[in-house]
This record gives structure tokens, sequence and C-alpha cells, in this order.
């Protein structure tokens, strides 16, 4: 039988409870900058797990008086741990993207298979920097700063698969908030909900294993608001708005403040590390946009600036046609922009950035461009017409925009086997290529439309391929399928073929004005 678990402590008087941040495997107490200045009413502490040598050791010690324990994935789970016997309890419990178990077992078939965990403690052991980096690009984050401390990395690495805290979650006696992120790569939603049993999950949309860097903003938010109903906010805040989470005039509690790049980055960033070994129609359409641009009027060193360059698949191509260049290479995504940087051999000046493409702010000032160009990246804009037109504004004078996108049509094989079977399809809405049209209805433009077919083999290996490669943004209107409502839609997928069509549009404009270029490249 388990001991009983110890009351929580009582609302403080007047006062306000500590608030206690514990950071995840593989990150350190920065991780929570974001999240703490937007609740400085509240008294702080911020425990640092020490997994990296340039920060201080773990400091144990916890504040005296009632607290609120905030911990982030393992930092919940190790929090659960800490405060196991403490007396009294924290007032209150938050987890953001947490678990009180990991590793799966006979009675949680939804955890991490300890196989792959035992063989990552091995590989800790003999290239920690190595093991560090490549779970921060799973997260969707930038490799470490600081040299890894190997010591506390595999104890607590040790400890995440050992711990199985799931009773002290249920037994509590205190008020608990769980925030989650239905697109987590490391905590997906069947495993999460499994995982917190008795909690009632607040869902991100979209939302990834970062969401303290993601949406610091809404997790601030759900914080304040949590903690202002159950009488947790500082007296001057209590039932002030400040202590709320405000939303405009309709809008669901659901709905993100964050930017809509911030997510996209996030997906993309946890599949960069494998993008390649599933982007079979990301490499065709980059190489016909490629034969494009080969045949367009250019310098034989033209200042190029890519938009949404993935791991660099159309970098690469256009690195084959010109052997000098001044190249801006920008994507939303650090990990995948920091994946083309690791690969990429570009001749002339070679300059990366962290870009969202549909604002462009390029650092150094605005820039000309001889040749803009995107692959497969202008269909995640809100608005591409819009994102078109800034885009043409930095061309220089006879300057080319060159730019290949799925176009409405796409997938249309999953969107029937979804209708097929009385259900709406979570698909992101496709532009229509008259957008490109309009994006520059005072300029020269050539679209043409050319139609591939993916012979994926079946839904399952679809559905991976579109994980593979970072593209599982679904409708903000939607919600996830029941297992059995996708089984439906899969069979009926692979009872059709099995197989899913791209529309893809190619949009070549010409700023108007300056002469024609002798040197060109054939």
């Amino acid at each position: 039988m388990n001991p009983a678990w110890p009351p929580a402590a009582a609302a403080p008087a007047g006062g306000a409870p500590t608030l206690v941040f514990v950071h995840g495997w593989g990150f350190d107490a920065g991780f929570w900058d974001a999240v703490r200045t937007r609740l400085q009413a509240w008294p702080q502490r911020t425990l640092e797990r020490g997994y990296f040598a340039s920060r201080p050791m773990p400091d144990e010690a916890l504040p005296e008086g009632p607290l609120v324990a905030i911990g982030h994935s393992f930092g919940y789970l190790s929090l659960l741990a800490q405060l196991a016997r403490r007396r009294p309890q924290p007032c209150a419990w938050i987890s953001i993207n947490g678990f009180a178990r990991f590793s799966a077992g006979d009675d949680f078939p939804h955890g991490v298979d300890p196989r792959l965990m035992r063989r990552m403690r091995s590989r800790l052991a003999v290239a920690p920097a190595e093991v560090v980096d490549e779970f921060r690009r799973r997260c969707g984050a930038a490799p470490a700063q600081a040299a890894p401390c190997l010591s506390m990395l595999a104890r607590d690495l040790q400890a995440m698969q050992a711990l199985d805290l799931r009773d002290s979650v249920r037994r509590r006696s205190a008020p608990m908030l769980a925030l989650a992120g239905s697109a987590d790569p490391i905590v997906p939603v069947r495993m999460a909900a499994k995982a917190l049993p008795a909690c009632d999950i607040d869902w991100l949309r979209g939302g990834g294993h970062l969401l303290p860097l993601e949406a610091p903003e809404w997790c601030a938010a759900r914080i304040a608001g949590f903690l202002s109903r159950h009488g947790l906010a500082p007296a001057a805040q209590a039932g002030s708005r400040a202590s709320r989470p405000t939303f405009a005039a309709g809008e669901t509690v659901r709905r993100s403040p964050k930017p809509r790049s911030s997510g996209i980055g996030m997906r993309f960033g946890a599949a960069a590390h494998g993008y390649d070994r599933h982007a079979g129609v990301q490499r065709e359409v980059a190489s016909r946009l490629a034969t494009r641009i080969a045949r367009l009027d250019l310098p034989a060193r033209p200042r190029i600036l890519e938009i949404g360059c993935g791991t660099g698949l159309l970098t690469r191509m256009l690195g084959a046609l010109f052997s000098e260049a001044d190249w801006t290479i920008t994507d939303v995504s650090p990990a995948m922009l920091a994946q083309a940087r690791r690969h990429l051999r570009l001749g002339g000046v070679s300059r990366y950035q962290v870009m969202d493409g549909e604002a462009p702010r390029l650092e150094g000032g605005s820039g000309r461009f001889d040749l803009i160009c995107s692959s497969m990246a202008l269909q995640w804009f809100e608005d591409p017409a819009r994102g078109l037109a800034r885009l043409t504004a930095l061309l220089a004078p006879a300057g080319h925009l060159a730019v290949a996108l799925p176009v409405d049509g796409t997938f249309a094989e999953w969107r029937q086997a979804h209708e097929a079977v009385g259900l709406c399809p979570r698909l992101i809405p496709f532009p229509r290529p008259e957008c490109l049209r309009m994006a520059c209805e005072d300029r020269p433009v050539r679209i043409e439309v050319e139609h591939l077919v993916d012979e994926c083999g079946g839904a399952l290996a679809f559905l991976r391929g579109l994980k593979g490669v970072g593209a599982t943004a679904s409708r903000e209107d939607s919600l996830p399928l029941s297992l059995a409502a996708l089984r439906r839609v899969c069979a009926e997928f692979d009872r059709a073929g099995g197989r899913c069509s791209y529309r893809i549009a190619y949009g070549l404009w010409r700023r108007p004005g300056g002469p024609a270029h002798q040197d060109t490249v054939s």
C-alpha cells in the first residue's frame, strides 16, 4: 500500500506562494526566462539541474513557506520525486509537457520503449554532446551552447526510465494545471493523457514539446488564471485583469496568442534530423524548380535570397548552378537552418538567418536580390499573395522571383478517404494557384501547375512521411480523430490505392528595369 500523500499547504493569506520552476532534461534554468518575466507579481525560485558545465550544480534547497511546483517535461517528474515526502505539500502543481511516467511497461504501453532509453544511455556515455543536441533537435531547439555534464545527464536519464509516480498524481491533495501540445514529438497526445492520470489537460493546438519557449504568453496566462482561480494570486493582483488570461470577444480559451511561425518552426525543427529520408516529393519539386531557375537571365554571381531552405535541398542544386554567389539563406526553424548550414558547401559569400519569410526582416538592411526563391514553403503563409508581394519588393531591377508550392487539390485522395466515411479532414487549406497571380497583378508572371503522384504504399507510410518532414499542422478548428475513426480513414485510403497526389504550382516573376545580363547562366 502506498503511504498517504501529505496534505497540501494552505493558501497564503494576503501574500503569494513562491513559484518553483524546474526545467526538463537537456536544458537549463534559462529555459524559463520568457515565462518568468510574465509572472513577476509572484516570488520565484528556479532550480538548476546542472546538465551543463557552465551552469552551477543543482540547488536542491526549496524556499520556506507555501510554494507552487512548476515542472517542464522531466522537470515535473523530478519535482514529484523530490517533494514526495515534503510537509506540507505544494499548494498547487503545474505540469507543462510533463509526465509522471516516461518508460513503457505492461500497464503503460504508450510510453517510450525501454530499449531505446538504454541505447540512449549507452550513447550518452560515449558522445554526450551529440546525444544532447540530437534530443534538442527532436524537441525543436537549437544545439546546446555549453559542454554537457555527463554525470548529471546520465543520472536523470536513468531516473526517467525507472520512475513511475502516477499514483502520486492520483493522490494529490492540491489543485493541478496540466498544459500540453497536440503536436508534441516527445510526449504525444495519447501518452500524455495516460502519463498524467486523473488530470484534465489544456491542449495548445499544434503546440510542440517546448511550450514555455514556443508560447510563453499562452503558458503564463494559463498559470496566472489558474492561480487566481484558486486564491493563490498576490493580494494586489487577485481579481485584476493582470492575473487572468485575456481573450478577444468571441475567442475560445484554446486559441494560442503565439505567432503562426512559432508552431511551424517547432514542428519542422523536430523533423530536421531525419527530414531528408522522407523528402522524396520535396526533392523532386526542388529539382524541377532549379531547372526553371537555370533558364532565367541571371548574372554569373547573383545575389540570392532563399525562403524556407529546410535542410538545403534547393540550395544544394542552385550551388551546382552558381560557382559563386552572394547567398542569404533563411528558414523559420533554427534546427532546419543548422542542418542546412552543416551540410552545404557554397561558393561565394553565405549568410544564414532565422526568419519568417512571410514578414521578411533581413539583418543588415533590406537588401536587393537578383533571385528570390522558395520551394515547398509558401503554403504555410497565412496570406501567400501578400507575403509574395512583400518579397517582390526586395528584388533588384530585372530581378527574378521563383517559387514552387502545393496548391488546392493536393492530398485529394486523403480528403476523399475522410469524406467516404463521413468525416471532415484536418488538412490545412492549400492556396489556389490564382493567389500567385494576385501577388503581383502589375507585373508579368508565369504560372505552371503540375501533377505529381506519390506511391507512398499506404496510409501509415503516408502519415509517417508527413511526420518525417514536419508537415503535421492541421486546421485550428479541428480536433484529432479518435483511433477508431483514423483506422476507418486509413482503411478507405488503402482500399482506394494507397497513393497520394500533389498539385504543384511554379510561379516565376521578373521585376522590370535594368539591362539584360550579358553573363547569364546557361
